[in-house]
């Protein structure tokens, strides 16, 4: 009887591990499956991303592409860009040397007078009276001396009495001239040709000698001033041909440097720069402000690059010229750079070839595509 329950338990444990083979197996199998699911589904991934990148990636078999630039000869000219205010040079303001009440206003505010013509009339009764007084006086002392000579030529009267006649009649002369000398200055004349651009006073009030009553400006005679800074002293010159731009006006003209101050401001260390300007139209007036551009460099015999290939590293500037199919990192001096360019001063030969495109890609002995 044992013996049939021990035969009983060990068909029973011989079961239960069969079972828990089969049981694994399976889990083994259902694992596997699920791998290699996840595995085409990865294989697909990868080349689709492949497929990607190969329209993405730069690089090719054949290296980096880039293009380049071979270089020549030609000019280079550097430009000091720098704001000026237009004056002009013959901006007058007009004063009374003599008192009085303005009588007459005789032109227009805004007219163009010229040189001596007159603008405005102060009252000249009471001066005109005198002058026509003395004009009496002056004819009664000249008929006095000329009596009194014609006496004296006869040996006739003394001495004393002529010389007497002959200063009465100098006398009035001379206050007579400077009575009417007094009344042309009660007619204010232009002092230079010019537009009339303002009138200060009115009829009827009185104008004091010293007092500004009109001013003149001459529209057609300008200058461009400007402050240059220091460093550009030895590199301006008269003559140098300046551009001339009014944005505001959108007139553009060119004109040669007329003056160049000979002292430093210490306050903001410039110096003081003048340029005659031509405005025949009298579109420019005083106080505009114009865009200067001043060369202060040129050559027609330079090597130039566009600025935005040169690199710099701890060593200095560089680029990257074709040496076969290989980039070459070389070593430049530049110079002056304006306008998107730059001037090279050494490092760099006519016939060099140099990456301006895909220059960021490369490095010192990267495999190159030229197209």
């Amino acid at each position: 009887m044992n013996l049939l329950k021990i035969s009983l338990l060990s068909l029973v444990i011989i079961l239960t591990g069969c079972s828990e083979k089969v049981s694994e197996l399976d889990e083994k199998k259902a694992e596997l499956k699920t791998l290699k699911q996840q595995f085409t589904e990865v294989k697909s991934q990868i080349a689709n991303l492949q497929e990607e990148l190969s329209s993405l990636d730069t690089v090719t078999d054949g290296g980096v592409p880039v293009s380049v630039l071979t270089l020549e000869l030609g000019s280079f000219s550097h430009f000091v860009e720098q704001p000026g205010i237009v004056s002009s040079k013959e901006n007058v303001l007009v004063s009374a040397e003599m008192p009085g009440v303005v009588k007459q206003i005789l032109v227009k505010e805004g007219s163009w007078v010229t040189k001596g013509q007159a603008i405005l009339q102060l009252d000249a009764s009471v001066l005109s009276s005198q002058v026509e007084d003395l004009k009496a006086t002056v004819e009664l002392s000249k008929t006095t001396f000329d009596r009194q000579t014609n006496l004296w030529n006869q040996g006739i009267g003394s001495e004393i009495q002529f010389l007497q006649s002959k200063n009465q009649y100098a006398s009035m002369r001379n206050k007579l001239d400077a009575a009417e000398a007094q009344l042309d200055k009660l007619e204010i004349s232009a002092p230079i040709s010019g537009r009339l651009d303002e009138i200060y006073i009115n009829a009827g009030e009185y104008a004091n000698p010293g007092m500004p009553i009109l001013r003149l400006v001459n529209s057609k005679k300008l200058q461009i001033e400007a402050d240059v800074a220091e460093r550009y002293a030895n590199k301006i010159n008269p003559n140098d041909i300046v551009s001339i731009k009014f944005n505001s006006l959108d007139i553009e003209q060119e004109a040669p440097v007329t003056f160049i101050g000979q002292v430093i401001n210490p306050e903001n260390r410039t110096f003081k720069l003048k340029i005659d300007l031509q405005n025949e139209s009298g579109f420019i007036k005083p106080n505009a402000v114009a865009s200067l551009k001043i060369k202060d460099f040129y050559s027609d015999n330079a090597i130039t690059l566009p600025s935005k290939v040169i690199k710099k590293d701890m060593r200095g500037n560089f680029v990257f010229v074709v040496s076969g199919i290989n980039a070459q990192k070389k070593y430049i001096e530049t110079g002056l750079s304006y306008n998107k360019f730059t001037h090279v001063l050494s490092g760099l030969e006519v016939g060099d070839q140099i990456i301006i495109n895909g220059f960021n890609e490369v490095s010192n002995g990267s495999t190159i595509d030229i197209k």
